[in-house]
């Protein structure tokens, strides 16, 4: 049976297309069905955090079956596009190169984490000084698909959270992803670190609790990301106690989201969502709901966890002529009502209804 699909978006535009080799293409001829006729269509949702070797931050090798487990559980769930930030194996680049695309998400992926000595937890992070990071770049942006995750900043007992890199050393890593066509993406909690990492050039800030005004006009500019993980760093709060000191320092950062993530998509920043391990990506609308209690408005959230990432990542329009037969369909407006983001009526992966 030929399917015809008729993708109506919630930020105004209709196109009817059919698919050819797992493209959208002209419509040519009749089709025996036309699917979303009644519904609205996304892309696809977007994890832009995602962890896809673990179930929970077990800080453990990662599993190959899980992951794929999980993949597959994210697609069903409306999920087209997950950025995973790395782990300590390359369990998110096997499950690229060994599942068929078709039966997963489309996945970027870090093949490993980098941090300095004493930066992270003890063995799961590539450790280097400074004199290494150049180096360690190379090798993980050659072994990954897209991405470098570097630990920016970890705490040290007694101390609390302590810079691992400087900006001149950041900034020779980001040139080195760069030549090798990947992008870095920070792990920050400090409360200097979000602003030694956008200066450095660094594409996307992960967490980032104390990012400044001045930070948020610099990343707007350049195009850069922040996926700011509420979900995560309120789950993280609930662990440390809201009264010891690293639960202060969270909820002052939760505090600043709030103030400064309306300013960041204002500005242009592609602000994103992501799950970072609270649930699977499967998760990611959960973050989404977040993202609108923290300021944004709801087209600003669609944004977020959907067509933000594609143009955040260089992808050409997804509805566009020749694009992947990626969309996900919902029996109501998204921008009326973001409920609606968790129960797909329909999802569609390179032409094929799920």
């Amino acid at each position: 049976m030929s399917l015809r699909f008729s993708l109506r978006s919630p930020f105004g535009e209709t196109v009817v297309r059919d698919v050819a080799d797992g493209r959208w293409v002209e419509p040519s001829g009749d089709g025996d069905a036309t699917i979303g006729e009644s519904m609205w269509a996304l892309p696809g949702l977007v994890d832009a955090h995602a962890h896809l070797a673990a179930a929970e931050l077990d800080y453990q090798p990662g599993s190959l079956d899980g992951a794929i487990v999980r993949a597959a559980e994210s697609l069903r769930a409306g999920v087209t596009l997950i950025l995973d930030k790395g782990w300590t194996d390359d369990v998110a680049v096997r499950l690229i190169d060994e599942v068929p695309e078709w039966d997963r998400p489309e996945i970027e992926a870090a093949a490993g984490i980098i941090a300095s000595g004493e930066g992270y937890f003890p063995g799961f992070a590539r450790e280097v000084d400074a004199s290494g990071l150049d180096a360690a770049v190379r090798e993980l942006a050659g072994a990954g698909r897209g991405w470098v995750k570097v630990i920016g900043d970890w705490p040290r007992r007694g101390v609390g959270p302590v810079a691992n890199f400087s900006a001149a050393e950041l900034a020779g890593a980001v040139a080195v992803a760069e030549e090798a066509g990947a992008r870095v993406a920070i792990h920050t909690m400090a409360r200097e670190v979000p602003s030694i990492a956008v200066a450095a050039g660094v594409h996307s800030i992960e967490h980032g609790l104390f990012l400044e005004e001045d930070d948020i006009a610099v990343l707007a500019a350049r195009g850069g990301m922040w996926v700011p993980t509420i979900t995560r760093c309120e789950t993280t709060l609930a662990q440390l106690g809201v009264e010891s000191s690293g639960g202060r320092l969270f909820r002052e950062g939760l505090d600043r989201i709030g103030r400064l993530l309306p300013l960041a998509a204002e500005a242009g920043v592609h602000v994103l969502a992501g799950t970072d391990l609270v649930g699977s990506p499967a998760n990611v609308a959960s973050e989404a709901l977040r993202l609108a209690d923290y300021g944004l408005s709801n087209t600003q959230v669609l944004t977020a966890v959907s067509v933000g990432a594609f143009v955040a990542t260089g992808r050409p329009d997804p509805f566009a002529v020749g694009s992947p037969a990626d969309a996900v369909l919902f029996p109501a407006d998204p921008i009326v009502d973001l409920g609606v983001l968790s129960s797909p009526g329909h999802v569609v992966r390179l032409g094929r209804v799920m």
